[in-house]
């Protein structure tokens, strides 16, 4: 991808652009071979400074802290990628309102009250924010938003938000674990069941939604890499026959769903030429033999890491692969990394990790080259930008304003645009979606007073009006590098290399530099008062986050 001449196609006046580059008409194997040269899974031997630590912290825990910066400086490759990857033994707790109800026989519900139910589902999207800002130096978040992409389901469905937060954290907890059981268990995951009609897939009813998505979005794809089909409209049949049954009557909110016997399918079904045999009571038996068909083909295998690729390393497309890999990226990278993946006991981590140390990773022209998200954007910037803990009033109001700004420009977290959930590169940005860019990252920057209104503190009463005040920490945040007071020059050139991926160019730095200076020699800016530098660093750091290069990790 070029990425200056792609970004500087959706130019806005007064938006900061780096010079044109060259527009190409080349196909995507052809420009993927360009950008991707000799790709390979040999380990990277280049050296390991801070632009290579923080591309590898900018891809797997939205951005990186100063703090957290200056704290891997002394870490190998490897100390950090198995820190990265490592798998976390606890989960966060729910939110306030809705850790109260999950030992309440059913969640509030109210059809004259949907801002209630809403409420409860816009406090999930909060609390996740607030996780991603402050989560340790581990790719669990990162991962939980792939697998809630991956396995996409609308939490609107039910009105039971209690059920969208156990899966949310059933992907927490399968993070980079065992692939294999984390698909069976989503196979009877309640939200899931709610979504794709599980729940009224019966032996005289057949639903094939979830046994069609299983195999075409989940685990098999709808092809190969050369385009030949990885399963049959009888393979979805059999399959939608297999997963009958199931339901979670009478269960209990943290109780597993049980298959009924009466409402399965009870008689033999054959799925890629295999016969599983009927039953009755063990339902789940048949699930588990389909899930071990389905995990003994290699395209599982396959499919899985080519969209872990094009999440984690480069998609010049979207990120469901319908559409082939290069064939260089496909020999090279693909298929000795869905060796190890089967080899590994379907190991997400044994994956990531590979990756994470590959030279292919670290190529040069891979950092930069991907298109942030607006979770990326707007939760990214918050966390880049922290200098130490805020109250619980502090993170309310922030993540209010992320809420709103992440779904206003696309990303409505809990709510993907249909089972295929976000299709990522492009997509994010528009003429619509790139201004809004601007005057949200402005927002955050400028600060700003907020409004709304709080329905889950008194379910029973009136809503309380919150007023309130957020805004980035520009001065404490800036006056973490050592060059602070001494070296505006070098100020310019720490803060561009924290907070942009794709390095800044002499004359983006210069006009940053100007933005500070505003005409006065670079010495007379240790006298200023810290108010006055406040103000121009504001100036600063809101042209810089309208740069093209800001739309990029």
């Amino acid at each position: 991808m070029n990425r200056r001449s792609f970004l500087t196609s959706f130019a806005i006046p007064g938006l900061a652009q780096e010079p044109h580059g060259t527009a190409t008409s080349d196909s995507r194997d052809t420009r993927e071979r360009s950008l991707l040269s000799v790709p390979s899974l040999d380990r990277y031997t280049g050296p390991w400074n801070r632009a290579t630590r923080m591309h590898l912290l900018r891809r797997t825990i939205l951005a990186p802290k100063y703090s957290e910066v200056l704290a891997t400086d002394g870490m190998s490759m490897d100390q950090l990628v198995d820190q990265l990857t490592a798998p976390l033994a606890d989960v966060p707790a729910p939110p306030e309102y809705t850790a109260r109800w999950m030992d309440a026989s059913s969640m509030y519900y109210d059809s004259n009250r949907l801002d209630i139910s809403h409420a409860f589902r816009d406090e999930l999207r909060r609390w996740w924010s607030g996780l991603m800002i402050d989560s340790p130096l581990n790719v669990r978040e990162r991962m939980a938003l792939f697998w809630h992409n991956h396995f996409a389901c609308d939490g609107a469905i039910d009105p039971d938000h209690r059920l969208i937060y156990i899966q949310n954290q059933l992907f927490r907890k399968f993070a980079v674990g065992d692939f294999k059981q984390l698909v069976r268990l989503v196979s009877v995951d309640r939200a899931m069941l709610y979504y794709l009609n599980g729940i009224t897939n019966r032996a005289d009813a057949i639903n094939e939604n979830y046994a069609r998505e299983l195999q075409e979005l989940f685990t098999l794809g709808v092809m190969d890499n050369n385009g030949t089909p990885n399963y049959t409209q009888q393979d979805v049949r059999e399959a939608a026959r297999i997963l009958t049954g199931w339901s979670f009557i009478p269960s209990g909110i943290n109780d597993t769903p049980t298959c009924y016997d009466y409402w399965h399918d009870t008689k033999d079904k054959v799925i890629y030429g295999q016969t599983i045999k009927g039953t009755g009571y063990y339902g789940d038996q048949e699930l588990d033999k389909l899930i071990d068909l389905i995990f003994s083909r290699e395209q599982t295998a396959r499919y899985i890491v080519r969209k872990l690729y094009r999440f984690f390393v480069y998609t010049d497309t979207r990120l469901t692969p319908f559409t082939p890999i290069a064939r260089e990226i496909e020999d090279n990278i693909i298929a000795p990394l869905a060796e190890e993946f089967r080899s590994s006991n379907w190991n997400v981590g044994a994956v990531l990790k590979k990756l994470f140390l590959s030279g292919h990773f670290y190529d040069r022209n891979i950092i930069g080259a991907s298109i942030k998200s607006p979770v990326d954007i707007f939760v990214g910037t918050a966390r880049a930008m922290t200098t130490g803990p805020r109250t619980a009033e502090e993170l309310e109001f922030l993540t209010h304003v992320l809420q709103r700004d992440t779904t206003e420009t696309g990303q409505e977290v809990f709510d993907p645009p249909g089972v295929q959930g976000w299709q990522f590169y492009r997509t994010w940005i528009s003429s619509t979606t790139l201004p809004q860019r601007r005057f949200y990252t402005d927002a955050l920057i400028d600060g700003e007073n907020i409004y709304y209104q709080k329905v889950l503190g008194a379910i029973d009463a009136a809503p309380t009006q919150v007023y309130g005040h957020t805004q980035l920490p520009v001065l404490p945040f800036a006056k973490q590098f050592a060059s602070f007071d001494n070296d505006v020059e070098q100020l310019v050139a720490d803060i561009t290399e924290h907070l942009l991926a794709y390095p800044a160019s002499a004359r983006l730095k210069q006009q940053l530099l100007d933005a500070l200076l505003q005409g006065q020699p670079a010495y007379e800016w240790q006298s200023l008062e810290n108010s006055l530098k406040e103000a121009r660093l504001n100036g600063m750091l809101k042209f810089l986050m309208r740069s093209s290069n800001y739309q990029l990790m």
